[in-house]
Formats: C-alpha cells, sequence, structure tokens
C-alpha cells in the first residue's frame, strides 16, 4: 500500500489522549513525521486500537493478526511493570527495547493507554520521542 503523505508540515492537533476513532489516521500523521519510524500504534489496555506501519516492514505485523494482539498485550505488561517503580524513582517516560535492527518504544499517555512505534536502529529516540509528544499533543496524563 503505497504510503500519503499526510500531516508532514502541520501544527499540533491537540489530539486526545483518550480512546479516538480517528486512532488510525493519527497513526499515520506519525509514521509520516519522521522517516525513522517503521511502526505507530495505540494500545488501550491490551487492545491495538489504531495502527499504521511503512512498506518496507513488509508487512510483518499487519498480517499477523495473532502477533498484533500479541504486541498490544507485550506493551501493557512491560508498562506496567515500569510503572511499578514510578513511586521510587518517577514517573515513566518511555520504555526501549533494542534489538540489532531496530528499535521497540512504548510511550504510557494515560493510566491504560500508550503509543508503540517501531524505529531504526539508528534514531535518535530522545529527540524523537520529544517531537512527537509535542507535535501531536500527547502530553501524560497519568
Amino acid at each position: 500500500m503505497p504510503s500519503q503523505n499526510v500531516g508532514r508540515n502541520f501544527e499540533s492537533e491537540n489530539l486526545s489522549t483518550e480512546k479516538n476513532r480517528d486512532d488510525n489516521t493519527v497513526c499515520k500523521q506519525i509514521l509520516e513525521s519522521d522517516p525513522t519510524i517503521r511502526v505507530a500504534a495505540f494500545i488501550e489496555g491490551a487492545e491495538v486500537t489504531g495502527y499504521a506501519e511503512t512498506p518496507r516492514t513488509k508487512n510483518v505485523l499487519s498480517r499477523s493478526i495473532d502477533l498484533r494482539k500479541k504486541i498490544g498485550f507485550w506493551v501493557s505488561i512491560i508498562t506496567e511493570m515500569a510503572r511499578q517503580t514510578d513511586e521510587l524513582f518517577g514517573s515513566t517516560e518511555y520504555v526501549l527495547i533494542t534489538h540489532k535492527g531496530l528499535k521497540m518504544v512504548t510511550i504510557p499517555l494515560s493510566a491504560r493507554r500508550s503509543l508503540g512505534l517501531s524505529l531504526d536502529r539508528a534514531a535518535d529516540t530522545e529527540k524523537l520521542i520529544l517531537k512527537i509528544m509535542t507535535k501531536f499533543d500527547l502530553a501524560s496524563s497519568n
């Protein structure tokens, strides 16, 4: 599926951190905001509510609904595990897992909602997260 050039040069959309009917659209806009982003997904509880991926991911995740469900479950568990230490160290900003060829990032947005990203290994994670959180007004509401 060809990539649409959606939202590369728009200002903050003031998007809600609550479940949104346009989660797929927002994921596409996030994906288009930086070429180092491979996949963007919103996860509510353990359910993937929005999803977009670049053509270079070879549709690995979109072909396997079971894998997408497992990713939603994994994100909810890993985020909850990170939150267990919030009282000791401050609120969780993001969780990063680095693989040989990519980075997987989970950003808690609220008590039950997260943004999941798959990034190129060389991506500047801190800079990219700040860019997305600012551009899409996804300030945490923990």
